[in-house]
């Protein structure tokens, strides 16, 4: 190779190498403080539109576990209230047998009267009450004395309904769960930093970074071995 001054070829080379280093120790050191190993696109343009699609169907499948889990709250509320009307129907209907004795006086079946009343209303306020959200948790059973054995029918289907609809919900939930489970595990493959390799990455990019300021250094000087020639 020909001994010139005014271009320096081996400094040149090692500039571009360090600077080619140090853009890898500035990935590595981004990847290691972030966690990730996409931090914009230019890291890995397809991955990121791949991780982006798999974040908005894991809060998709998250949005649906709580409802779900809504679902749940609303057949436990309706339950909990027709457990009590059943209670209360239950009762009514002995008051009603209890008050066919033909031994108690009209002032005795009066009392009984007033209890089923009072009954009756507590069945309502307890079905008032069963809200969800602001609105009712299930359809609303009108009981009476007349009608109390039709309505502990209708109390048990509806229980029966609402405990379904716990399971089945449960069982949604575990399924989503897995779902997400393994929908974050892809992104993780994509998106998340291997942090073994970077510190590995990082470790070569620090001692080429060091190596690439002193050869640029000794390349700085290699012109000076020109003035040989001129003593």
């Amino acid at each position: 190779m020909a001994s010139t001054i005014n271009t320096n070829t081996y400094s040149l080379n090692a500039q571009r190498n360090l600077n080619k280093n140090s853009l890898g120790l500035a990935s590595a050191l981004e990847r290691l403080s972030s966690g990730l190993r996409v931090n914009s696109a230019k890291d890995d343009a397809a991955g990121l539109a791949i991780g982006m699609d798999m974040e908005k169907a894991s809060r998709s499948i998250q949005a649906s576990i709580r409802q779900a889990s809504d679902n749940i709250s609303k057949a436990q509320v309706a339950d909990g209230a027709l457990a009590v009307v059943g209670d209360i129907a239950q009762r009514i209907a002995e008051l009603v047998s209890q008050r066919g004795n033909s031994n108690l006086t009209a002032t005795q079946q009066g009392y009984i009267d007033t209890e089923i009343g009072t009954l009756v209303t507590a069945a309502g306020t307890v079905q008032t009450n069963a809200t969800f959200n602001g609105s009712a948790s299930f359809a609303a059973i009108t009981v009476t004395s007349a009608t109390v054995a039709a309505v502990i029918t209708s109390v048990a289907s509806l229980r029966a309904t609402q405990g379904a609809t716990m399971n089945t919900e449960e069982f949604n939930i575990q399924s989503f769960q897995v779902n997400y489970e393994n929908t974050m595990a892809a992104k993780s493959r994509i998106m998340d930093a291997d942090f073994a390799e970077e510190t590995s990455r990082l470790s070569r990019f620090q001692i080429l970074q060091q190596a690439g300021t002193a050869m640029i250094s000794q390349a700085n000087a290699i012109p000076q071995n020109v003035l040989s020639l001129l003593r």
